[in-house]
């Protein structure tokens, strides 16, 4: 007797939606793992580029303001440059204006120097109007209204509050208010800085910053060859 062969059967309609069953079990948790590590990955990158924009916005300021000097060179009759180191109140941050010897000249017979004058504040940002940011204001060549003028440029988003302390080493302490142009600091600048500023984290907590920088010409300079006559006291 000849037995004829089995025939072989597919998968029953129960089976295959088990088996569907499965690999959507399969899929949805693979594209879960790979939603969380994409996340992970995005708000690691935010808080490194948060980080690294502040540090470096603060670390620039800092050797910026090492340079910072008052020449007491003007000419009385023509006074075409000025130079100074201010803070004033600004909203609910200060403002700090001064001259420095912190430009880099980038195009050849370009018509600048290393001198420049500069300024940090807090304004709107302008990318997002809803949002602060620390700005840097620098004007290439010193002229007779160093306050006024230049490029403007955002050095770190969300950042609403800047403040500042000099050190004064005539009196041994620690001031939030300088002026190289009142009598108190007249002509001069502090011995040290230190810079605080008030920022949001990426997850939307506050957070204060502060570094401190030392400035190394206190006294004022006379630049030799300037067009000045005569130093400014003389005005």
């Amino acid at each position: 007797m000849t037995r004829r062969p089995r025939l072989a059967r597919g998968f029953g309609l129960a089976e295959a939606m088990v088996a569907i069953t499965i690999l959507a079990m399969i899929g949805a948790l693979t594209y879960g793992t790979f939603a969380r590590a994409m996340d992970a990955r995005d708000r690691a990158q935010r808080v490194t580029r948060h980080y690294h924009e502040v540090r470096s916005a603060m670390l620039r300021m800092a050797r910026e303001l090492e340079t910072a000097y008052i020449s007491r060179h003007k000419d009385c009759s023509d006074p075409r440059t000025d130079t100074l180191f201010a803070v004033r109140r600004q909203g609910g941050s200060q403002r700090l204006d001064f001259t420095s010897f912190s430009h880099v000249k980038i195009k050849k017979d370009a018509r600048e120097s290393d001198e420049n004058a500069l300024s940090y504040y807090i304004d709107k940002d302008p990318d997002d109007p809803r949002t602060m940011a620390l700005m840097r204001r620098e004007k290439k060549r010193i002229d007779d209204q160093p306050k006024e003028g230049g490029k403007v440029e955002v050095l770190a988003h969300n950042v609403e509050q800047l403040s500042f302390e000099f050190y004064d080493p005539k009196q041994d302490r620690w001031d939030d208010e300088w002026d190289s142009t009142n009598l108190d600091h007249r002509s001069t600048v502090p011995m040290f800085v230190k810079l605080k500023i008030k920022t949001k984290d990426p997850g939307g907590a506050d957070e204060i910053l502060i570094t401190k920088t030392r400035i190394f010409l206190q006294r004022p300079v006379y630049i030799i060859g300037a067009g000045a006559a005569a130093p400014a006291d003389g005005c």
